[in-house]
């Protein structure tokens, strides 16, 4: 089975889960010895391939596709064309966008992750929540089969938009390319001190605020204890408008934790892996998520994790973290953290609850998952295909 994969929303280290769900495919896929993985590039971002997918790369087909005003536009007029040209069995879209088809022999899959404009529109522009809207709604028209990556997403989906898809969306997880932690590096000037980590962009819903403020309000008995805050900052992020983020480093300077918090930015798989392997305990305080990675993670990392339960993270993993009542109450979440800090081994993942999370969402179970997907389109083209031969005869 050759499979197409189309990367060219691609910007790394900038589109989040998207760029984390493209690679573990990419590494899933390519184990797969009855698959051959073809994936569609901008030529600059080439290169990125081999860091994604190391050994595995010679397994790998990359198709440099220049971009050609923008990544719709060249999604649209050239990748259903190369897909012909190469003869594939099926084509993915990670990104939520399925262009106009004018081939309907090439099954499509297209993945939406989170209707996250309609949560919290003003975190986008007009224009986007516009745009957003009418891609979700083409997807659900367009493609074969439309992927969330979570019940909740698929549950959203029916509520927010409340039309017939044209075939009924189907749940696969986010994979998580667990040897990514591995080797591990040591950051530049590693901490010595123990540490919470959290790891999360710096969008608004991500909650760092409330995080920042129970931190504060940690007892005198752990002043020791640091902060970690990893994730890229405003600057760098796109799709929601980096004016409405919060300015974390400016309210670590008002809460006066200068000296015990640190906001690295986007960092390195090898130094994110150091972190997993030190903390003492892991917070992600997010108010909204279509997924949930950076929690999995932790989990699968064997961290004790608290989190909230906000939208699809219990689901997400598993119901083995521990979560709070109140994502907005930093009076909890300073309780909670503290009581898991004074008795870590109490809260720590077992091995059992580690292996179910590594298993879960291991890149060849998520990949074999897809191909299965594309196993049952391809039967009922074919029946279809059948039918109609029939009528016309």
């Amino acid at each position: 089975m050759k499979l197409g994969i189309s990367g060219l929303f691609l910007k790394p280290a900038q589109v989040g889960g998207a760029e984390f769900t493209l690679r573990g495919l990419l590494v899933g896929l390519a184990q797969l010895p009855e698959v051959q993985p073809v994936v569609f590039l901008p030529p600059d971002l080439t290169p990125w391939l081999t860091e994604a997918t190391g050994e595995l790369r010679d397994r790998v087909q990359v198709v440099p596709v220049p971009i050609v005003q923008n990544r719709f536009v060249t999604e649209a007029m050239r990748i259903q064309r190369y897909a012909k040209d190469l003869n594939l069995d099926g084509l993915i879209y990670p990104n939520y966008f399925t262009p106009w088809r004018w081939s309907a022999s090439i099954p499509v899959v297209t993945l939406i992750h989170d209707l996250n404009y309609a949560h919290f529109p003003q975190l986008f522009s007009a224009t986007k929540r516009i745009w957003l809207n009418m891609a979700h709604r083409l997807t659900l028209m367009h493609a074969d089969r439309t992927v969330t990556v979570s019940d909740f997403v698929r549950r959203d989906l029916a509520r927010v938009y409340g039309m017939q898809p044209r075939s009924a969306p189907v749940t696969i997880a986010n994979p998580v390319i667990w040897s990514r932690f591995t080797p591990t590096v040591a950051p530049q000037s590693p901490l010595t001190q123990p540490f919470i980590l959290s790891v999360a962009n710096h969008y608004q819903h991500k909650n760092l605020r409330t995080l920042l403020q129970a931190f504060q309000q940690l007892p005198p008995d752990l002043s020791a204890v640091h902060l970690v805050l990893v994730g890229q900052l405003p600057a760098r992020l796109v799709g929601m408008r980096r004016d409405r983020c919060d300015d974390i480093p400016a309210l670590v300077a008002t809460l006066n934790l200068q000296g015990r918090v640190h906001v690295t930015g986007y960092i390195s798989d090898a130094e994110l892996g150091w972190y997993y392997q030190q903390a003492s305990l892991f917070v992600y305080p997010s108010l909204f998520e279509g997924f949930g990675l950076s929690p999995v993670e932790a989990i699968g990392m064997g961290l004790p994790t608290l989190t909230t339960r906000c939208t699809a993270i219990p689901e997400a993993t598993l119901h083995l973290a521990h979560y709070v009542d109140d994502p907005l109450s930093a009076a909890e979440f300073a309780e909670r953290m503290a009581l898991m800090l004074r008795d870590r081994p109490s809260f720590l993942p077992t091995p059992e609850a580690i292996t179910q999370i590594r298993t879960t969402y291991d890149p060849v179970t998520i990949a074999q998952q897809y191909v299965a997907l594309f196993k049952e389109i391809s039967r009922k083209v074919y029946t279809r295909h059948r039918k109609g031969k029939a009528s016309g005869q």
